[in-house]
């Protein structure tokens, strides 16, 4: 009987681990500046803002239980973001679209749903039409694009068009990044691929299947091919894209040629990219043990230098030799202490349960 009660104790907190793993196991790549080069990014679940001094402040508090991996500066000057959710009672996903005003006041547009509108997302052009870039399954490699108009039709653009009744959309934010053109081109990243969709409905690859370079030295080693994340473009029509796992910045030019501006040192890798003025501030992720993702953000400006913006948890983070004299921030990482304490209390039940056999064994 105590062995049992053991057994289901361990049981538990072992679940509580791998949980709180997985919940910080997806790095989020949303970064935008707006105007008065203010910078918002997101940890996952907390909104962060750099002020054009430098100050960093929490902007929008995360929601318990939900994961907020892209947003957007939309014209009115607000911040747009998708919220995530799960509910494993039902094994439902779960999503909601809100925006922040510049002075912080929030609000949802649309409220938690487990059924979003088809072509809902935070990406939106400047007649209103907003985008969805995804594919039909995990195994497919088929890619679909939908626009939803503001009166709420979609159309599939890119896809099989004969079928784009029958694509699923269970989330609102898209397979990567996105970002719009000067010339009102979609330029857009999906798995290990970049795309480019222009306003009449042509859609060209600009770069495919990406391969990782050195697993070795990649943050997936057991991955053939990289993800790409954040995607942001400039008025000659060069993109930039967040290559995660080959811890890289890519620069792609409109005939597709692309070159490697900028690489990171372990443990970070860049997910999410933003565009101004000549200069590239990229969002990274460094993973910590035990089982942790720690962001922070630098500016690649036009003559080279790369400056450090901000850190989040910075004494749990490598020093950064370049220009290190951004803001950072020490806020508790409660997740991490109770994953240790965890690990350690499966730890000592399984030597008391090892122990306990052995008693029982004896008798």
């Amino acid at each position: 009987m105590r062995r049992a009660l053991l057994i289901n104790i361990a049981v538990v907190i072992t679940l509580s681990v791998v949980a709180l793993d997985s919940a910080s196991a997806h790095p989020a790549w949303g970064i935008v500046v707006d105007r008065n080069n203010q910078i918002y990014f997101s940890d996952i679940e907390t909104i962060w803002k750099i002020d054009a001094q430098g100050k960093l402040t929490v902007f929008r508090p995360g929601v318990s239980g939900t994961h907020v991996h892209e947003i957007t500066l939309g014209e009115d000057g607000n911040i747009y973001g998708v919220e995530n959710g799960y509910e494993p009672s039902t094994q439902r996903f779960s999503a909601a679209l809100w925006k922040v005003t510049p002075d912080g006041q929030s609000s949802y547009i649309l409220p938690t749903t487990f059924n979003p509108p088809k072509g809902m997302t935070n990406w939106k052009d400047r007649a209103g039409n907003s985008y969805y870039v995804g594919k039909r399954d995990n195994a497919s490699r088929d890619i679909f694009v939908l626009k939803r108009s503001p009166d709420g039709k979609v159309v599939t653009l890119a896809g099989n068009k004969k079928e784009g009744d029958e694509y699923r959309q269970v989330a609102l934010y898209s397979l990567g990044g996105m970002a719009f053109g000067s010339d009102g081109a979609l330029y857009f990243t999906a798995n290990s691929s970049v795309g480019k969709l222009t306003p009449d409905g042509a859609m060209t690859l600009l770069a495919s299947n990406l391969e990782i370079e050195d697993r070795a030295e990649s943050p997936m080693p057991d991955s053939h091919l990289t993800p790409l994340f954040g995607i942001a473009v400039d008025s000659q029509g060069n993109s930039f894209v967040a290559d995660y796992g080959n811890r890289r910045i890519l620069k792609i030019a409109p005939d597709g040629k692309s070159t490697t501006l900028m690489r990171e040192e372990k443990p970070w890798s860049p997910t999410g990219v933003a565009f101004k003025d000549g200069n590239l501030y990229v969002l990274e992720f460094g993973f910590t043990l035990p089982s942790t993702y720690i962001p922070r953000v630098r500016k690649l400006s036009a003559d080279g230098t790369i400056t450090t913006l901000a850190t989040i948890g910075a004494n749990s983070t490598p020093v950064v030799s370049q220009n290190t004299s951004g803001a950072t921030s020490e806020r508790p990482r409660f997740r991490r202490a109770y994953l240790l304490l965890a690990g350690l209390g499966i730890l000592a039940l399984t030597i008391v349960i090892w122990r306990s056999r052995r008693s029982d064994l004896r008798q």
